[in-house]
């Protein structure tokens, strides 16, 4: 099986520039996003089916890398429009992160324990790198597809939720060397 080259994009959407992952062939002669038939008509109801993009290549910025690989599964899957990279929110990402990695999974966001902390969290507890993270948990968390109980569908709401904007990704090790991070949406 070949595989189309990626290119990663940085767009301005609302005034943020945003990064995105696109398929070749995605940026038109005048460095405009080109045309894509299927996303003509805006966001699509739900994703594609077995919707599985080759994660972008790393830019060396796992906080780029995170916020790009979110905006390639919504823009490839659903023809959603991407999250700005939400830098503000990145410090407190990273202590939720840290935290959680010695007191369990969103701890530091149900105890508020800084802010800005955004209005909907997803974790990747103990994965085994960072890169790790981007290209599997957060295709395992798109891959929970919609569905009407938020237990099991949760990662997939908030990845694609239209009323958010900005996503910081924030990361931590723990004792153990496995990586821990969240993705606060706003």
């Amino acid at each position: 099986m070949t595989r189309g080259t990626v290119v990663v994009a940085v767009v301005t959407l609302a005034g943020l520039g945003v990064l995105l992952s696109l398929p070749s062939g995605a940026i038109g002669s005048g460095g405009d996003l080109a045309s894509d038939k299927r996303c003509g008509k805006g966001a699509l109801s739900r994703p594609r089916s077995n919707c599985a993009p080759a994660p972008p290549p790393s830019t060396g910025n796992p906080y780029d890398d995170c916020v790009a690989r979110i905006n390639q599964l919504r823009w490839v899957c659903q023809c959603l429009p991407p999250l700005g990279r939400w830098k503000g929110g990145e410090t407190c990402a990273n202590k939720h992160a840290k935290h959680d990695s010695k007191r369990g999974i969103h701890a530091g966001f149900n105890g508020g324990i800084c802010k800005p902390e955004g209005l909907a969290q997803n974790e990747c507890p103990a994965w085994p790198s960072k890169r790790g993270v981007v290209e599997g948990c957060l295709q395992a968390m798109w891959d929970e597809g919609p569905g009407k109980r938020f237990s099991k569908h949760g990662h997939y709401v908030n990845m694609s939720n239209p009323r958010y904007e900005r996503v910081a990704c924030g990361f931590a090790e723990d004792a153990d060397g496995k990586t821990w991070s969240v993705q606060n949406f706003r």
